[in-house]
């Protein structure tokens, strides 16, 4: 498991800032020239060699470089690809909505949608008819736009252009040769080999060193580490002699060190006290304590209003607090967690307002979360299929338990890490059905039957002159519903 821990250069000594940004300048512009080299099919072996003697002496920087062009060759077209299967899934999806639409506005909004989503098809698909990639802005596009519009200047854009360095490490070298983190005094040091020297017998590399900081939290009453101690972390991986890659990068005149390692992870325990299950949301988290027999054991909401205006940095903490405290109690009682194995991928024609509160809040940083927590505590963690998870608890759970539809969705995601993958539909449901439904719905399967009583209930709910398009009100409506398909 990679783990990354973010420092700063505290301070430099005469010529030094100068020298380091010339390596990073070099470095950018190696990688811009490498990515476009291998767009035009220059070997990979004549690549390295030509960008050694052109930008960078140092036969492992020039690597690095051309490695990072690569990758991102790789990335882009993976990238294309998820763009194009997405657009067209857009499309289709749009097309049946307009299938369906009887109001005119609603049609006229849908037919616009439409045509944006295909021109956007269109501009993907030529790229993978042509077999080339979309342009690359290395400084990106947005300051590009603003260079173009004169909005900053041409040393500004340059700057931005040439603000990083990578060093990949080397195990058989002391971890990193080229940028090697040392400790002395009890403080870090970072050494950077610079500008090459040519000797009578070989060619050598100057080098600046550096302190720097690396991030921790220490208390200002008692004095300890607040959380993980990274950078004790870092010092115990550098006794080790392991790879481990720096990254330097210049943002607002500081110099940031990224230095990515290898982190070790436990094994998980086995459990027989069975799991909590997480619903998530924007909003907080459901979670249903399911012992080993499948049965409720309790329910929580954990809730956190913060998720959906908080700024990025302040709803990432409050997200890994959350992840944390799930995964320390679980570990407390010996039990495991249960997530939703979700598809973060964006192949959905959505509503504006949807999309600003899901936005907002990234189930995906939540889940990592719990996964690197689980990881790194031990907690055994399973990833569950997500289908109708809420229709259940909501029919099934919800009010025979006295808990929220979200804490109710977690009962049946605890369940579904047991084994319990199909829900039994309680006999008082089956009066929502017709009697040609009735007469085929044993034989469809388990999920198909709670799609199919969700529509019938949605319906029953709708035929008072009720606007419900969801479960949510079902609480509420329950005993009026069921009251009514008895008379009827």
């Amino acid at each position: 498991m990679k783990t990354t821990v973010r420092g700063v250069i505290l301070s430099f000594g005469e010529g030094e800032q100068s020298i380091l940004d010339k390596l990073m300048g070099d470095y950018s512009a190696a990688v811009r020239w490498a990515y476009n080299r291998l767009l035009e099919g220059m070997d990979i072996q004549r690549l390295r060699i030509m960008v050694q003697s052109k930008f960078l002496p140092n036969s492992r920087q020039a690597n690095d470089a051309v490695y990072e062009a690569q990758t991102t060759i790789k990335s882009q077209q993976e990238l294309l690809k998820l763009n194009y299967e997405d657009t067209v899934a857009k499309v289709d999806s749009i097309q049946k909505r307009l299938s369906k639409a009887k109001n005119s506005n609603k049609i006229i909004k849908l037919i616009l949608k439409l045509e944006k989503w295909q021109r956007k098809l269109a501009y993907w698909k030529k790229f993978i008819e042509t077999d080339t990639l979309p342009p690359v802005i290395f400084g990106t596009k947005e300051l590009f736009i603003r260079r173009c519009k004169d909005i900053i200047s041409k040393e500004e854009w340059k700057q931005a252009r040439n603000n990083r360095y990578v060093s990949r490490g080397d195990a058989t070298k002391g971890g990193n040769l080229n940028t090697r983190i040392s400790l002395k005094d009890n403080k870090l040091y970072l050494d950077i080999a610079t500008e090459a020297v040519k000797t009578k017998k070989s060619v050598r590399f100057n080098r600046i060193t550096l302190p720097i900081y690396l991030a921790q939290k220490p208390s200002k009453k008692s004095g300890k580490i607040n959380g993980r101690n990274y950078r004790q972390m870092v010092i115990d991986y550098l006794r080790t002699g392991k790879a481990y890659q720096v990254e330097i990068i210049r943002e607002n005149n500081r110099y940031y060190v990224h230095v990515t390692i290898e982190e070790a992870e436990i094994a998980p325990y086995s459990t027989t006290n069975g799991f909590f299950g997480v619903d998530t949301n924007p909003d907080g988290l459901g979670v249903g304590d399911v012992d080993y027999l499948g049965q409720f054991r309790g329910s929580c909401f954990l809730r956190q209003g913060e998720w959906t205006y908080a700024r990025s940095n302040r709803r990432l903490n409050l997200i890994g607090e959350m992840a944390k405290s799930v995964v320390m109690r679980a570990k407390c009682e010996g039990k495991g967690i249960a997530v939703e194995d979700l598809d973060f991928r964006d192949d959905k024609s959505i509503s504006t307002k949807f999309n600003r509160i899901s936005h907002g809040f990234v189930w995906s940083k939540f889940l990592n979360f719990v996964e690197r927590d689980c990881l790194r505590e031990g907690v055994p963690l399973i990833k569950v299929k997500p289908p109708y998870s809420s229709v259940i608890g909501i029919l099934k759970y919800q009010s025979q338990y006295g808990i929220s539809n979200h804490e109710a969705a977690g009962y049946v995601i605890g369940r579904r890490a047991l084994g319990y993958l199909e829900e039994k539909i309680p006999a008082v449901f089956l009066r929502f059905l017709t009697k040609k439904q009735s007469e085929s719905f044993s034989e469809q399967t388990n999920w198909k039957q709670w799609s199919l009583l969700q529509k019938r209930i949605i319906k029953q709910l709708n035929s008072k002159k009720r606007e419900v398009k969801s479960l949510v009100s079902w609480q509420h409506l329950r005993k009026n519903c069921l009251a009514e398909v008895t008379l009827t």
